[in-house]
């Protein structure tokens, strides 16, 4: 997820909104140019692109749809890196996003790859908590639902790191959301689940603010600052709530340490992605968040299989092959 690189008042947003929306690289006149030329010389109606810099990657680059306009953006974005550095410029961003030498036709490597590295560990633990037996149990089917939730997420988020397209940044970002916001509904479960009532009416309030914003999300006019503070705020509001019952139960539950570790170096990890600093050797500030949080699901759903089996002892447990 990326954001906009200052706060501005609302009135300022609305007066510069088309300035604001792009970044340093794309408004400058040099790659302007260099995309002008390049879609005359080289687009067709088909959408060929004929440089020869391209015909390495291009049958990876047709089968994830970049079109000839695309590339020549892609080797204009890097035309342009060359120019800004020869006049001892910073690296800048163009259309939002730091420049990454694509693989393979995918567009941000690093990013695609951690990703895919969270969604390994989510589903290795997922294995686990599948060996509990489920026997129609609401409290163990939450934990499956969250589970496939997050699991969502990922596919998603590799998905929008390999091709960055309108509809697959709303997937990204939408998924990304149900991912904070079911940890945090989690939480509330967890901790009011002998007052249903009250959990209920959060539950609902809860998914019915993630629907709207979903939609928002989906009219393509997104606030990025925004969307990052809807993040930021049910992640901190569910992060408290789980330290909050861990500390409670530290004594009870000896494996509360698990949940808040887990926690704790999520809330630390998260400080990677607000660096937003320039990819080094093909990292940035965002695929090192990706990376760093990758081990932590094996920490929290340990602990949440050994709450289940605390809380509900006379569930039986499938022994492992």
């Amino acid at each position: 997820m990326y954001k906009f690189e200052h706060n501005i008042s609302i009135f300022v947003f609305i007066l510069f909104l088309p300035f604001i929306l792009s970044s340093d690289g794309d408004r400058s006149p040099f790659y302007q140019n260099c995309v002008k030329s390049c879609s005359k010389a080289n687009c067709t109606l088909e959408g060929a692109f004929q440089e020869d810099s391209a015909k390495v990657q291009d049958k990876w680059n047709r089968l994830l749809n970049w079109s000839c306009n695309d590339e020549c953006r892609y080797q204009c974005m890097w035309r342009a890196v060359q120019a800004f550095q020869e006049r001892g410029y910073q690296v800048p961003k163009f259309h939002g996003k730091w420049p990454f030498k694509r693989i393979l036709g995918v567009q941000e490597p690093a990013s695609a790859f951690a990703s895919l590295l969270n969604l390994i560990t989510h589903m290795y633990m997922y294995s686990k908590l599948q060996e509990i037996s489920v026997r129609s149990t609401p409290h163990v089917l939450f934990w499956h639902a969250f589970a496939v939730v997050c699991m969502n997420a990922w596919i998603w988020s590799i998905i929008f790191h390999t091709r960055d397209t309108a509809f697959t940044e709303f997937m990204d970002y939408a998924c990304a959301l149900s991912m904070v916001m079911s940890l945090f509904i989690a939480a509330v479960v967890r901790i009011l689940y002998r007052r249903k009532k009250l959990a209920a009416i959060l539950l609902f309030l809860t998914l019915a603010y993630y629907v709207e914003h979903a939609r928002y999300l989906y009219s393509g006019r997104i606030d990025y600052d925004y969307n990052m503070r809807v993040n930021i705020f049910f992640g901190a509001a569910g992060s408290l709530l789980w330290l909050g019952w861990a500390w409670r139960a530290r004594r009870a539950r000896r494996y509360a340490w698990r949940l808040a570790a887990s926690t704790l170096l999520s809330a630390a990890a998260l400080a990677l992605e607000l660096l937003d600093f320039p990819p080094r050797r093909g990292c940035d500030a965002h695929a090192l968040w990706h990376f760093s949080t990758a081990p932590l699901p094996l920490l929290f759903y340990r602990f949440v299989i050994d709450d289940v089996k605390y809380s509900m002892p006379s569930l039986s447990i499938k022994k492992s092959t």
